[in-house]
């Protein structure tokens, strides 16, 4: 039974993990990520909308570095927990996630840039001893992504763009094992990294001097992780029989699918100045997949679970031009459940999303402006029941405890 645990718990932590990495990417740029696809007035347009940069003159440049905190703990329902250790941690550090945008103006028609991005991420330290270890210990997972990008300027109502986003995933976790005999748990750390590709084909179209709506699509991307999951702290009946298994040091290859995303905005601006900013977003979540799994060369069937629901966005945002410098910014956002309760486990536990935002824009010159703005979101109770993943060493209950997280930016355009 100890053996089948830990074969189970290695192929969860190297399945569990990667879902994080198609969960909604944090763009930033506006207060509540408003204003993605057809606002297109700085060089953050290289990633998220490439059409957009048609609209660019000269070159620009967008330096950004945002601040993300959560202030929600997990709270342990232990009259249903029969595993003893209580609450986790729960401590969780500030996460900084910086990003730079770059375009130039090549002609009348053409543009070209680039930027380097950390559009999605996660990371969590519960410790060793809370009534959740056997399911998670900590977890980290950094998504990078570099993406050049190409826009053409049709005639001056329509353009169209297009990226390559060349995606670093990189992902570290770590569970603890029961053992045999009373001795002490083991545990599984595993670490994983690899490259993906997507493609990205944007529209923008200039309805009136005042209006415009843009389009863009994303591509799915089939990411080839390798790496190791070892097995660490065996007592010597577990060692012996995991080394004769050869399953002590696992080199681990596979293929994560992660989904395509389509998303599309419009912005209109009256004519005291004052302007508003209408996005959605849909991703195919439910077509996340993992495949072509290698443990030591050897390919293992896998089956990814049908629990993952296809996720939709929208933001809405304002802005309120105080005087010929500075600009005052609203937003707000609402995010769809990733997965249901029932199928909800601690390694994608995502909820319904909500949050509002204000910002400030001033212009420190005609070329040079500064962004700050602040986002605060309500993450869900996201409520976790193991008994419902078949959890064979005693059910772990809980949910969210003030659920909030604050993102706070800085953007300097010039």
């Amino acid at each position: 039974m100890k053996m089948m645990h830990a074969r189970k718990t290695l192929l969860s932590l190297v399945l569990g993990g990667l879902s994080l990495s198609t969960a909604p990417a944090l763009l930033a740029g506006s207060p509540a990520m408003t204003g993605l696809v057809a606002e297109a007035d700085s060089a953050e347009s290289a990633f998220a909308a490439p059409a957009g940069m048609s609209r660019l003159k000269g070159t620009n440049i967008t330096i950004q570095g945002m601040v993300a905190r959560s202030f929600s703990s997990f709270d342990v329902d232990e009259s249903k927990t029969p595993v003893g250790g209580g609450d986790p941690d729960n401590g969780q550090d500030p996460m900084v996630i910086p990003s730079i945008y770059y375009v130039r103006q090549l002609d009348d028609r053409w543009h070209a840039g680039a930027s380097l991005t950390i559009p999605s991420g996660f990371g969590s330290d519960y410790g060793g001893e809370w009534s959740g270890r056997y399911e998670t210990v900590d977890f980290s997972l950094v998504y990078i992504a570099f993406t050049p990008a190409v826009a053409y300027r049709w005639n001056d109502k329509l353009s169209f763009g297009g990226a390559v986003g060349f995606n670093y995933t990189s992902e570290t976790s770590e569970v603890k094992i029961v053992q045999p005999l009373g001795e002490r748990d083991g545990k599984i750390v595993s670490d994983l990294d690899g490259l993906g590709i997507n493609v990205t084909l944007s529209m923008l179209y200039q309805f009136t001097e005042r209006t415009r709506a843009g389009i863009a699509w994303t591509s799915d991307s089939d990411a080839d992780l390798e790496g190791n999951v070892r097995l660490r702290n065996l007592g010597p009946v577990f060692d012996e029989v995991a080394q004769e298994l050869g399953i002590k040091n696992i080199n681990t290859e596979i293929t994560n699918t992660l989904p395509q995303r389509v998303m599309a905005g419009v912005y209109h601006e009256f004519e005291s100045g004052k302007y508003f900013t209408v996005d959605g977003m849909f991703m195919k979540f439910s077509d996340f997949s993992v495949s072509n799994l290698e443990l030591n060369g050897n390919d293992v069937n896998i089956d990814t679970p049908d629990i993952y629901n296809d996720i939709w966005a929208v933001t809405a945002g304002m802005g309120f031009p105080a005087n010929e410098r500075l600009t005052y910014k609203i937003g707000a956002m609402y995010v769809s459940q990733a997965v249901d309760d029932e199928d909800r486990g601690f390694s994608i536990r995502l909820d319904e999303m909500w949050g509002v935002g204000a910002g400030v824009s001033y212009k420190l010159t005609e070329e040079r402006t500064v962004d700050l703005n602040a986002t605060l979101i309500n993450v869900g109770e996201a409520p976790v029941d193991t008994a419902n993943q078949g959890a064979t060493l005693g059910r772990v209950v809980g949910e969210n405890d003030d659920p909030w997280a604050v993102l706070a930016e800085l953007t300097y355009h010039f």
